[in-house]
């Protein structure tokens, strides 16, 4: 009797029970576990599409993300440049104390820690008491305010996306080794039924092709970056 490995995806079993489901449903003595395996194997597969669905959400999440970062960068290297203008030539007053230390460390931080430098800039601009000031800051304040709201709103739509696609999967996981373990039990009953059979016990279980064993839906968690806060620096 053959079974597929413990990595096999959910195709990989779906397809193994549809197969297995009617060669138990050959003999009278195997029908009520035929029936078992048809119920785990359309509760795998539906939770499966239900996750394979929600993982849609997950990618345009993270290009809306990506670009809102392209854009909040692009407002903060605009403003970095109008304080230069403003003050006659880098190092000025403005620069000093809205970027004194330039825009490289607003700008290498991703996601989450991006946010955080990006809410100090915004900060530093609002509460910044120089004698002159005023014009820069009405005129980048708003911008980079909202620069600033699109990449949280974004990053938390994101980190929603993947909240619910996550939560699925564990699901769909769980139910991965409930298929395993109905599969047990099925050969449990087709020796009890056949005991002396073993060319009847192999003929009921599918042949496994090696191609068809890999994991091709392999968790997000294997599949790229562990939590929203890298979802900008993907590829």
């Amino acid at each position: 009797m053959r079974k597929y490995r413990s990595n096999a995806s959910s195709s990989v079993r779906f397809e193994y029970g549809v197969e297995l489901a009617a060669g138990l449903a050959q003999f009278p003595e195997t029908t009520s576990a035929s029936l078992d395996i048809q119920t785990i194997n359309d509760a795998l597969d539906g939770q499966h599409q239900k996750r394979r669905a929600l993982r849609v959400p997950v990618v345009k999440t993270r290009a809306a993300a990506r670009f809102a970062e392209h854009n909040a960068e692009r407002i903060i290297r605009s403003a970095l440049r109008a304080a230069e203008i403003e003050d006659g030539g880098r190092r000025g007053r403005i620069c000093a104390a809205v970027f004194p230390k330039g825009s490289t460390p607003i700008l290498t931080p991703a996601g989450r820690a991006q946010v955080k430098s990006m809410k100090d800039l915004v900060d530093r601009l609002d509460h910044a008491k120089l004698t002159g000031i005023d014009e820069f800051r009405n005129a980048w304040s708003p911008k980079l305010g909202a620069a600033l709201a699109s990449l949280e709103a974004a990053l938390a739509a994101h980190e929603a996306a993947r909240a619910e696609h996550d939560d699925a999967f564990k699901a769909e996981l769980a139910l991965r080794d409930a298929h395993h373990d109905a599969v047990d039990r099925a050969m449990g009953v087709v020796r009890a039924a056949f005991p002396r059979d073993r060319e009847l016990q192999d003929v009921i279980f599918p042949v496994l092709e090696t191609t068809t064993t890999t994991r091709e839906d392999a968790p997000v968690e294997e599949a790229d970056e562990s939590g929203a806060s890298a979802v900008p620096a993907q590829g």
